[in-house]
């Protein structure tokens, strides 16, 4: 009888069991995330605990603590992906009409399935926030801040292009924030709608229209 090295055939090891694939930890990170957010949708920022997230991840508590030291610090990631289903800024923008770019960068031809989702995400927070306080520090830091940087930021280089003039760029893109996020964020087990506005991506392309015909050079 062959032996188990012989069977493997010359130059090849010898076949076995060996020790499991050893998963990249920023392939099981965004995997946690994906599943942590999940649960914000369906239990609330209460049930996203790290007992569950670690069962439904099927991995063991002491890899999801090495990975993300806490519940706070597993949020903030989590908050952080779901900004990038609200703000996308690319540098190939810049070379669009201002309108059409701000329709691009406040994400507002996501397809239906995704926007449900993000609208799912946010009226949970909407409902945690009063009974957990840090959970509106951390979507204040990560979220609401975040985002705004990343709006003056890019106003700033639509103004050093040359393709805006803003007297004060905080409060254009504090205005442009509320334009887009005031649109699709509804109170929970509501859709929105706004009079003669039924289609909310059409609401907003004609609202960054009017933006961008006011901040046009002149």
């Amino acid at each position: 009888m062959l032996r188990e090295r012989d069977k493997a055939g010359p130059g090849l090891a010898p076949r076995g069991r060996g020790r499991p694939k050893v998963v990249a930890d920023e392939v099981q990170q965004e995997r946690i995330v994906a599943q942590a957010f999940d649960l914000v949708c369906e239990t609330g920022y209460a049930g996203m605990t790290m007992d569950a997230v670690a069962a439904r991840c099927r991995i063991s508590k002491k890899t999801l603590y090495r990975l993300f030291p806490g519940k706070l610090a597993l949020m903030g990631a989590v908050i952080d992906q779901h900004r990038q289903s609200m703000i996308d800024i690319r540098p190939e923008y810049d070379a669009l009409p201002l309108a059409e770019a701000l329709g691009r960068l406040f994400c507002i031809d996501l397809d239906d399935a995704r926007n449900r989702r993000r609208l799912s995400f946010i009226r949970v927070l909407m409902v945690d926030l009063a009974p957990f306080p840090e959970l509106e520090q951390l979507l204040e830091s990560r979220g609401r801040t975040a985002t705004h940087a990343l709006v003056v930021a890019w106003l700033e280089r639509q103004q050093a292009l040359g393709r805006v003039r803003i007297d004060h760029i905080p409060t254009a893109a504090r205005m442009l924030m509320d334009v887009a996020f005031g649109a699709i964020v509804t109170r929970p087990g509501r859709d929105w709608a706004w009079p003669d506005f039924e289609d909310w991506r059409l609401y907003l392309r004609r609202a960054f229209a009017l933006f961008a015909e006011g901040a046009r050079p002149r």
